[in-house]
């Protein structure tokens, strides 16, 4: 136990001098930190509870996402029977939760069903489940009912609260420089924390915002007067069209339908205007609705389209030739304030629901520099009674060493905190502290057998390995069970559980790595230089 050999001497001293450079820039102020190389230029990122920032909990709006895929359903229906040879006739409208219908021909009703059967796909193709998106009922002879399957509805809000969070991430840190929190709440909610943030007004705006694109082709009614009145007064628009009002304007009608929507963007910047120097959005699609967008406006020539924004025109020009680069640029009312933003929403993309601020708070720095300054004044008066206790039990050799051990677990913490992006937060404090008092427990077993086996009179070599050797399986047992505790409130925790859970956790390995490990190799060190006749413990 006691003999090193020289590679496996180099690869322990290599290591707590890795953990020394990782840690270095968290003890170096910010102007030096700089000069540092990009490779250990990395810190400890501290927690809301330290530093300050936004807390919110978001609740996603799961209504309208049924609702539309109740929408799409509808409409796949619909395009399913009109290309069946014959077409099949039949009346389909969406009520309450789901899709109902009739055939008009009794000779269309077991193709009709077929047909709907055929629209009932697996839920997930990546996984090996059965489930259906839809389930088909008959509850007449020319009726059908068409309903969400669970299976689908619960497939249906998990994807839209990762697709949500995925949006949120690129809206608030897009550059991910950010070390903020993004996590699902239970079953329809996400938490955001954001440390560090000043302007809340501004990420609650890009909240608010769902950034839904669209382009559509204006239609004739809309220089209808009469059409135009029905339309803004009671809704009324004729089959295939849809109303969308103007910002600076009554509005326009235009086809509901369209395949070109935000999603075709492959990238959108803000810019000027070629001619008259004003803000614009440029945009560029990707391959395949470049080319819809290239057939659409060589089709259209001299026609007016629509840029639809969340459900509102922003601008309605007119097609004065063929665009089929695959870009071009949105223009209106822009600021170069609002160029920007919306240029940013396009690329992070239109979130797939409406996100409902339930819970919202703000923490103040000053209380995280409290928190701060209170865990560094419990951390060294825990880390000097330990060192003191550990001299006075053991005296100055071996004392020296164990605090050598703790002095080193503490460093190597740090580094790793550094190294994995960890954030610390207050209960993480907690954790570091709760470490510095385990952290002696593997050097207490380990001196206690030492000093049994010197009463037994053993020669000091024989002690300080048997010592070492039969400690081994208590301490392991211990530490493994409390890593055990510690893994799982990570993955059953969230928030500051988890913050507490990654202290802990580290400290737990980093302790036993110094006390087992480290703190052996400086006792063969010292025990080789001296050849000491008693132990002194």
């Amino acid at each position: 136990m006691l003999h090193f050999s020289r590679w496996t001497t180099f690869m322990i001293l290599g290591a707590v001098l890795l953990g020394f450079l990782l840690a270095i820039p968290n003890f170096v102020p910010s102007n030096v930190r700089g000069n540092l190389p990009s490779s250990i230029d990395r810190t400890v990122n501290l927690g809301l509870d330290l530093q300050g920032g936004a807390h919110m909990l978001l609740e996603v709006d799961l209504s309208s996402v049924l609702e539309n895929q109740l929408k799409n359903e509808r409409g796949a229906i619909l395009q399913s029977f009109r290309d069946a040879n014959p077409r099949i006739s039949a009346e389909v409208r969406v009520e309450d939760d789901a899709i109902v219908g009739r055939f008009r021909r009794l000779e269309d009703v077991e193709r009709g069903m077929d047909a709907l059967r055929e629209l009932a796909v697996p839920v997930d193709r990546a996984s090996l489940s059965t489930a259906r998106t839809i389930r088909v009922e008959q509850p007449g002879e020319q009726s059908f009912r068409v309903t969400i399957t669970d299976e689908n509805v619960e497939f249906i809000k998990n994807r839209t609260i990762a697709q949500s969070i995925e949006v949120l991430r690129k809206r608030i840190d897009p550059a991910g420089t950010t070390e903020m929190t993004l996590a699902k709440e239970g079953n329809d909610r996400i938490l955001l924390q954001i440390p560090g943030a000043r302007d809340v007004s501004e990420i609650k705006e890009r909240i608010n915002k769902t950034a839904n694109l669209s382009f559509h082709m204006v239609r004739p009614e809309s220089n209808s007067d009469a059409a135009m009145e029905l339309a803004v007064t009671e809704g009324k628009v004729p089959p295939g069209a849809a109303y969308f009002p103007e910002q600076y304007g009554r509005g326009l009608i235009v086809e509901e339908r369209t395949k070109i929507t935000g999603a075709c963007l492959k990238s959108s910047s803000e810019g000027l205007h070629p001619e008259g120097g004003h803000p614009i959005v440029n945009f560029s699609f990707n391959i395949n609705c470049a080319k819809l967008f290239g057939n659409l406006t060589t089709q259209n020539i001299g026609k007016r389209f629509a840029v639809v924004l969340d459900g509102e025109i922003i601008t309605a020009p007119r097609i004065v030739g063929a665009i089929t680069g695959g870009s071009g640029f949105i223009e209106g009312s822009f600021t170069n304030e609002s160029a920007r933003e919306l240029s940013l929403l396009l690329n992070a993309g239109a979130l797939p629901a409406k996100l409902i601020i339930s819970e919202e708070r703000t923490v103040g720095a000053e209380l995280g520099a409290d928190a701060i300054r209170a865990g560094k004044i419990a951390s060294i008066i825990g880390l000097v009674g330990v060192a003191i206790f550990m001299l006075m039990s053991y005296g100055l050799r071996f004392g020296a060493i164990a605090n050598m051990a703790l002095f080193t677990n503490i460093i190597l913490i740090a580094a790793a905190l550094s190294f994995l992006g960890a954030t610390l937060t207050l209960p993480g404090i907690a954790g570091i502290i709760l470490t510095i008092g385990m952290a002696v427990d593997a050097n207490v077993l380990i001196f206690e057998r030492i000093r049994e086996e010197t009463y037994n009179g053993r020669p000091p070599v024989n002690a300080i390995d048997t010592g070492y050797r039969r400690s081994l399986a208590p301490i392991l047992d211990a530490n493994i069970t409390t890593l055990i505790a510690a893994v799982t409130l990570y993955f059953v925790g969230s928030g500051p559980v988890r913050g507490f859970a990654v202290t802990l956790a580290i400290g737990i390995v980093m302790s036993v790595f110094t006390a087992v490990v480290f703190a052996r190799l400086l006792t063969a060190t010292w025990l080789r230089g001296t050849r000491p006749k008693t132990l002194p413990i």
